[in-house]
């Protein structure tokens, strides 16, 4: 009878863990998009396919200290309609901590990439 509780007990405590991963990790995908487009649209860039995709997931820790997961999305962008250049979004948590484009442009307009 208590082998049949503990097992139950643990299957519901991964499907809540399995149900916390994926709502924090669509709110976190959500935001990526937001931070995205507003990047986006600043630099006069078109974002394709209107998404992000998960590059990288770790363990992080916040401003407060406290365990998060530090995620890396990538997003895919034109300025010109002949390139597909890719950016990327990280967030700790849920907070924003870099958005990165591979390059800039100089006073002509040309691109200058970063490293």
């Amino acid at each position: 009878m208590a082998a049949s509780f503990y097992g139950t007990a643990a299957l519901l405590g991964i499907c809540i863990t399995a149900m916390a991963l994926w709502w924090t990790g669509t709110r976190a995908k959500e935001l990526a998009v937001a931070h995205a487009r507003k990047l986006c649209v600043r630099e006069g860039v078109q974002l394709l396919d209107y998404t992000v995709a998960l590059k990288k997931m770790t363990f992080a820790r916040s401003k407060s200290g406290s365990a998060c997961f530090r995620r890396d999305y990538r997003f895919e962008f034109t300025a010109e309609g002949n390139y597909r250049d890719e950016g990327v979004v990280t967030l700790n948590g849920h907070t924003l901590v870099n958005v990165h484009l591979p390059y800039t442009r100089d006073e002509n307009g040309n691109r200058v990439f970063v490293n």
